[in-house]
């Protein structure tokens, strides 16, 4: 159940609602490179000063990845 996604560069950095987890995705080969562990529920991502930040429609958390 892929949300709000973000991008940076040529990744793409979705929520996975459902599962707790953000992918990273290489968009120019169109795969998976990774899949990061959240928190409950995370909803919308964002890239800004060097990050990708999720936050969470549960309780409002959130998470900070280094690009």
């Amino acid at each position: 159940n892929p949300l709000a996604s973000a991008v940076s560069g040529n990744q793409l950095w979705v929520p996975n609602i459902d599962s707790g987890t953000v992918s990273v995705i290489d968009l120019t080969t169109a795969t998976v490179t990774g899949t990061e562990a959240t928190g409950p529920q995370p909803i919308a991502a964002a890239v800004g000063a060097g990050s990708a930040w999720v936050t969470s429609e549960l309780d409002g958390d959130l998470w900070r990845f280094l690009l």
